[in-house]
């Protein structure tokens, strides 16, 4: 006689199927779901840290173009000395004196900030030349470091004469090769220090043309 509802089982005797209830089938898909998943709540409201989002997850080009700016950044964040270390200028049309003392004649001038127990580094050049049996000459300035301007170039040339500034004996006149060149070294307090390059001759008028400054911050 056939049985309805019946199944039989590997002992020959017949049983009852019985289904999981539905509340079984949702607590199971619940726990394969939290198996499955790869995300994690982060503790506390707003408190994703850097160590909370993989290497390289996120750059420049995720972040919409002004997106962020310093109000979204927390106070102290970005300290003012990861900013400005270094700095270059470039001052390339002719410039011409006929001061015996040293003048500005529109830089170039050179901006960073030195932390506590910084020193800088710096490097000139120019290509200058004076008129008749004078020098044109090239000093180094910044108000609070060096207020009384420094010689650092010196050329008796008529024609244009590249000067690159170098440390040690001979460095008022600076070089006439870029390979013997170096940088001049110096402790600096801390704060914003802005470099320039000064101008003057010995008699007649100077030219200066192709000027260049930079300054590196030594941590």
């Amino acid at each position: 006689m056939e049985q309805t509802g019946r199944v039989q089982g590997k002992d020959g005797h017949g049983g009852r199927r019985r289904l999981p209830s539905p509340a079984l089938i949702l607590s199971m898909l619940a726990l394969f779901v939290a198996l499955g998943g790869t995300a994690t709540a982060l503790k506390g409201k707003f408190s994703v840290k850097r160590d909370d989002i993989a290497p390289r997850a996120v750059d420049a080009g995720k972040i919409k173009l002004g997106a962020v700016n310093g109000n979204h950044l927390a106070d102290k964040a970005v300290g003012a000395w990861k900013l400005k270390l270094g700095a270059t200028a470039y001052t390339l049309g002719e410039s011409s004196t006929t001061s015996t003392v040293p003048v500005d004649l529109g830089g170039p001038s050179a901006t960073v900030k030195v932390p506590e127990g910084g020193m800088v580094a710096i490097q000139a050049e120019a290509a200058m030349r004076a008129t008749g049996s004078n020098a044109a000459r090239v000093y180094l300035y910044e108000p609070s470091m060096i207020p009384t301007p420094v010689m650092i170039h010196r050329s008796e040339s008529n024609e244009f004469q590249l000067r690159v500034s170098t440390p040690g004996v001979g460095a008022a006149d600076g070089v006439t090769s870029r390979v013997r060149g170096g940088w001049i070294v110096m402790p600096a307090p801390a704060g914003t220090k802005t470099f320039q390059l000064r101008y003057s001759t010995s008699g007649g008028t100077a030219i200066f043309k192709d000027r260049a400054l930079r300054v590196a911050v030594i941590r």
